[in-house]
């Protein structure tokens, strides 16, 4: 399990603010890359910070996180902002909650480590073209003593991805933390 158990991530939640947070960085910014309309799926979408954001550009959103508490919020701020994302309250370690998701042209997974396991899962959920965006640390950062090497993202997490071709691997640092982010897509 990534950096801590529901009871972990739910005391999170509740501690933040009511204010919601901006939208990860690195996705603004790899906003010309990925499609310009259609279907997302916010995989460990917290809160919805990157939920929203896609929303109120758009897009039909769907949003999944194993925090109820992560889940309401995302519900308030999306009701605050008029606008419509589908949440789903779901466990991404068991197999399960990846049946029925439906199709999508963007598939996002921002700051966690999900098993290698389930992206080849994943690939049944995209569309033709569709992109897979992973963005996440790469290296523990020393300032944050939750984290672990097991949760790092390495190239060899997407090593079972079969129909999916890799468009961008960005290295990058915010400060003293040291990232990665991953553009896949899905040819014809």
């Amino acid at each position: 399990m990534y950096m801590g158990n529901l009871s972990y991530w739910n005391h999170k939640f509740e501690a933040r603010s009511q204010k919601l947070m901006q939208p990860e960085d690195r996705l603004v910014n790899d906003m010309p890359s990925l499609p310009k309309s259609g279907s997302v799926l916010d995989l460990a979408c917290g809160d919805g910070r990157n939920a929203i954001f896609l929303a109120a550009h758009g897009y039909k959103v769907t949003a999944v996180d194993f925090s109820n508490i992560a889940i309401e919020r995302l519900n308030q701020f999306a009701s605050q902002k008029r606008l419509h994302i589908s949440a789903l309250q779901k466990d991404l370690c068991i197999e399960e909650s990846y049946y029925d998701l439906g199709e999508f042209d963007l598939i996002i997974i921002n700051h966690y480590r999900l098993e290698n396991r389930f992206y080849p899962v994943l690939e049944q959920h995209l569309k033709e073209n569709g992109v897979l965006w992973v963005n996440g640390f790469c290296e523990v950062p020393k300032d944050h003593p939750d984290m672990k090497q097991e949760d790092m993202i390495a190239p060899a997490d997407l090593n079972e991805l079969r129909q999916l071709t890799c468009e961008s691997t960005t290295n990058y640092a915010v400060g003293t933390r040291k990232f990665i982010r991953y553009i896949w897509r899905k040819l014809a």
